[in-house]
């Protein structure tokens, strides 16, 4: 049996990806960061530019987490990822990610299209802040790049090969020591926690928008967490590249009914 190659080949791939997708964040960051500073009353002391490179440190510093302890412990934990098991064992690449293609891509556009009908609902119980507006329906170039490179790609680095990752190895050492891997309930609060976390970390940005009442607050976790569920448990049971499909087929759909 071939003696298992350490995966540093994947983590620089991984990287190298999660560099490109913050990069893309940069000229959202440009137009946004002279509105923002503007409103909390702070001068604008360094040229833009700058300021919207050191505002890219902190998701950069997030993905380089995610991606260690992925790299460390998802295996270990009993996931995977086909682009490591590629680098590690030598498996077929292309193969199992057609295999999980389709489900992935279909599973990750149904939750894109539950996510807008619900949201399009909740509108007349929302304040006009978060109201859906025409104004949204231009997407550019790097728009569109930010949603799937950053979102489809950069978030199941930090939130399922990171996050999620974390959460079931150390709920596995503490709970259920004596089992060879984590039990499906272990996995689960991974997957629930993961999302939840997620949404949550949408609450500065929220309640910066608008009040956060309890309708605001619910909408919040709810589109922020429900897909994370369903990339979790792909990530899970089909790969880490098939959660990544997933979310990068529901930013598709977002982009689709925003236009």
């Amino acid at each position: 049996m071939q003696h298992p190659r350490k995966p540093w080949r994947s983590f620089v791939f991984f990287l190298f990806v999660g560099v490109i997708a913050v990069l893309s964040l940069l000229p959202m960051q440009i137009e946004l960061l002279p509105r923002q500073l503007e409103e909390l009353g702070v001068p604008l002391k360094l040229p833009i530019e700058i300021m919207a490179v050191l505002s890219l440190l902190n998701p950069l510093l997030f993905i380089i987490v995610g991606l260690l302890i992925g790299h460390f412990l998802a295996e270990r934990t009993g996931f995977y990822s086909f682009i490591y098991d590629k680098d590690r064992y030598g498996t077929p690449l292309l193969s199992r990610l057609r295999a999980v293609f389709i489900i992935s891509a279909l599973l990750g556009g149904i939750s894109g299209v539950f996510i807008v009908t619900v949201d399009f609902f909740l509108q007349p119980f929302l304040p006009k802040e978060l109201h859906i507006s025409g104004a949204e329906s231009t997407v550019d170039f790097f728009d569109l790049v930010a949603r799937l490179l950053y979102g489809g790609i950069a978030e199941e680095l930090m939130l399922r090969f990171g996050v999620m990752t974390l959460v079931v190895f150390i709920m596995w050492k503490v709970f259920q020591r004596s089992q060879a891997r984590p039990t499906s309930v272990i996995v689960w609060i991974g997957i629930i926690l993961s999302a939840l976390l997620f949404g949550l970390g949408h609450y500065t940005a929220t309640a910066a928008a608008t009040d956060m009442t309890p309708i605001v607050f619910a909408r919040m976790i709810f589109l922020n967490g429900f897909g994370g569920i369903i990339y979790g448990w792909l990530y899970w049971r089909r790969g880490l590249e098939a959660g990544m499909i997933a979310h990068i087929a529901t930013h598709v759909v977002f982009v689709l009914f925003s236009l």
